[in-house]
């Protein structure tokens, strides 16, 4: 962690040594408010623009934008707690790691654009990229070379066993049972399979591992994500065993949203706001006066899954509306006529709405269907995702109404 420098006195005596060692003691605990990211990434035209996006598995917004002039940048600010960024030119992929705290940070480049065939996005790498006076990084790229080491194991398997794999692709392609099951017999293929396996444990070891080692600080969820492309509600077990610091950190409150979409049960439930027709803003409270349960039903009109769900809450809807039972749907169709006309088509009974105000944001909404069961009296999470639709609804609905 970057401190103040505390000012030195050249002064001789006893007394004098004893000033400047307390100083040095208070100073030494002290933190700076800012950050300055700056440097040089050779190869940049000026006025490119550079900027800093926060990692995660959302698509985040940058927190930070620059111009390169002279071949040199500069961005500063004030940053709530470390998270890892991506320094990157605007609207392209690539670009160079770091994690930004309030320190001064400097760093150097070369940076190389790269085209990818079929895809509309620039890629400019920064090559050589070098990071000084960021301890945080240096701990990041200590993780990240612990991660590498498995693409090396990867490839080294792969080279090793490359006769079986081309002997499978062959079998597979030919459609040919008898020859699919000769290359499972190839002794290649069978050293490929098990070293396979053994990658893919040691890739779970590596990564448990590290996770393992930070579950009391902001680092262990903060890694879970870097580690891992997405998280599922199989993961709530991982969750829960970070600290109460870690699941309360920027990493930790995004780890629990994506595993926990629209919150744990028990949980307020977010008060989600709905636009109808006549321009009438409504919010989830408003929509649950005078019912007892209600749920809310993200979905779309070309969401097949979603439309093979509708006869199950048609049913239960059927059953416990006159009991306080209340059904929301609302559609993250962008087109309003697509809407519409599955709207025509289903024949729904209750308050139809096409999110145009970020309710599916706000519930943390990744894949549709979305459903979440909610105590309309308490706005309290009752069940959520898979808990909250088919035979799960149906039995939690029955255990509710009794």
């Amino acid at each position: 962690m970057i401190t103040k420098n505390f000012k030195t006195f050249l002064f001789s005596g006893l007394v004098c040594c004893c000033i400047a060692a307390a100083l040095t003691s208070c100073n030494a605990g002290k933190q700076q408010d800012s950050f300055r990211v700056s440097g040089t990434i050779s190869g940049l035209a000026d006025s490119t623009v550079l900027v800093l996006t926060p990692v995660s598995h959302d698509r985040e917004d940058p927190i930070g934008e620059t111009v390169v002039m002279n071949g040199q940048f500069e961005f500063t600010g004030q940053q709530a707690e470390p998270i890892i960024v991506r320094l990157h030119v605007k609207d392209t992929w690539g670009g160079g790691t770091l994690i930004l705290d309030n320190s001064d940070i400097a760093i150097k480049g070369d940076a190389e654009e790269k085209s990818e065939e079929g895809m509309d996005t620039k890629f400019v790498n920064f090559n050589n990229f070098i990071v000084e006076g960021s301890p945080l990084t240096e701990k990041l790229q200590g993780y990240q070379a612990r991660r590498d080491s498995l693409d090396i194991t990867y490839n080294e398997y792969h080279e090793r066993n490359k006769e079986g794999q081309n002997l499978m692709r062959e079998a597979h392609l030919s459609n040919d049972p008898a020859k699919i099951k000769a290359a499972q017999k190839n002794e290649s293929w069978k050293a490929f399979e098990a070293d396979e396996k053994a990658f893919f444990q040691k890739v779970e070891e590596t990564f448990t591992g590290i996770i393992n080692e930070n579950k009391d600080t902001y680092w262990g969820p903060m890694m879970a994500t870097y580690l891992y492309s997405y998280f599922t509600p199989e993961q709530a077990d991982l969750f829960n065993s970070f600290s109460k610091e870690a699941q309360e950190s920027w990493y930790g409150q995004k780890m629990r949203d994506e595993i926990f979409p629209g919150g744990q049960p028990g949980s307020p439930a977010k008060q989600l706001k709905v636009k109808g027709d006549d321009g009438r803003e409504l919010t989830l409270k408003e929509l649950s006066e005078g019912k007892k349960v209600v749920l809310v039903d993200f979905w779309a009109s070309w969401c097949g899954p979603c439309r093979k769900e509708i006869p199950n809450v048609k049913a239960q809807y059927a059953l416990y509306k006159d009991k306080g039972f209340q059904v929301i749907s609302i559609s993250i169709d962008e087109k309003e006529d697509a809407w519409r006309k599955a709207l025509e088509e289903e024949q729904l009974e209750w308050p139809n709405y096409r999110d145009v105000m970020d309710a599916a944001k706000l519930y943390s909404v990744r894949s549709i269907p979305a459903m979440f069961l909610i105590d309309a009296e308490s706005q309290t999470l009752i069940a959520a995702g898979e808990d909250a639709h088919g035979e799960k609804l149906a039995e939690k609905l029955a255990e509710l109404f009794k």
